[in-house]
């Protein structure tokens, strides 16, 4: 038995046991018109994953200021989501 990162789907588990999610498709008005492929649990999952490749695509964090449409599909069903992100607060103290 070992605990390690999946070669396929990149998720941690025990590899003897692990079951990787399906693929799913994101389509986006931005990219390229052939969908591309990720792995999730679920459309919501798979909308989520999205926006956090978009999100960080470019390095300009497009999602903390608006939102975007996409289309996931699991190779037969398409449903549209709206996604969006919110940063992390981080609170530090320093003694003076």
């Amino acid at each position: 038995m070992s605990y390690d990162r999946c070669e396929t789907c990149g998720e941690f588990g025990w590899l003897d046991t692990h079951k990787c999610p399906p693929i799913f498709y994101f389509k986006h008005e931005d990219w390229d018109l052939e969908p591309r492929e990720v792995r999730a649990h679920s459309f919501s999952d798979a909308a989520e994953k999205f926006a956090r490749i978009y999100n960080e695509d470019d390095g300009d964090y497009v999602l903390m200021d608006e939102d975007t449409e996409v289309i996931i599909s699991d190779g037969n069903i398409e449903k549209k989501y709206i996604v969006s992100a919110e940063p992390d607060i981080y609170y530090s103290s320093r003694e003076v």
